[in-house]
């Protein structure tokens, strides 16, 4: 097997846009009624359509950018950030389920605070999954150049420590996909 790249698949509906469809709702809600109120029946239509349209191109944008290139070597994963995170295969030490954390929910009292708090959790509920853990190596942007300058061969860039990898964010069937395949091949004991 030679090298091999894969991006997000079908990840921006259910990791970005379904754990918001109730707040997305909810502000078309209230945008369609001050539309209406302050501009009359086409701003009322073109309001909501307008804000919720930029909101789903937010999330969009933000679950794009991770990566994942596995290869003889063993698996980078590519963050949005410019940083890849890669373990060789012989440091990948478990496939195991990773949960992403709930994060605070910013909102005042009442109906807004309770979808707010429904979107928190079905965000935190989609992005968790199978990923693997291990030792790795972080490597800057300035390392990722020095790497692709110096060929497909790994180049030690300094100290390696715990790592883990969210799978999930690329393929959420990964086991059982391409991604899985590699894995069969070169950690064979990993797989069920």
């Amino acid at each position: 097997m030679s090298l091999r790249s894969f991006g997000p698949r079908g990840g921006t509906w259910y990791t970005h846009i379904k754990p918001f469809l109730k707040s997305n709702i909810l502000i078309a809600l209230i945008t369609w009624v001050l539309g209406y109120m302050f501009g009359g029946p086409v701003f009322s239509v073109l309001l909501p359509v307008i804000l919720v349209g930029l909101i789903t191109l937010l999330h969009r944008v933000a679950s794009r950018g991770h990566g994942l290139r596995v290869s003889a070597n063993g698996v980078e994963f590519l963050r949005r950030d410019g940083v890849v995170v890669r373990m060789r295969w012989a440091d990948i030490q478990g496939i195991t389920v990773l949960a992403q954390r709930r994060t605070g929910v910013v909102a005042p009292t009442g109906a807004a605070r309770s979808v707010a708090a429904a979107d928190s959790a079905a965000f935190a509920a989609a992005n968790t999954g199978h990923g693997i853990v291990g030792i790795g190596e972080v490597l800057t942007r300035a390392q990722v150049a020095q790497q692709r300058q110096a060929g497909p061969v790994w180049q030690p860039f300094g100290k390696t420590d715990d790592a883990f990898l969210r799978l999930t964010l690329v393929d959420r069937e990964w086991r059982t996909g391409r991604i899985g395949e590699w894995f069969r091949a070169y950690r064979s004991d990993l797989m069920p």
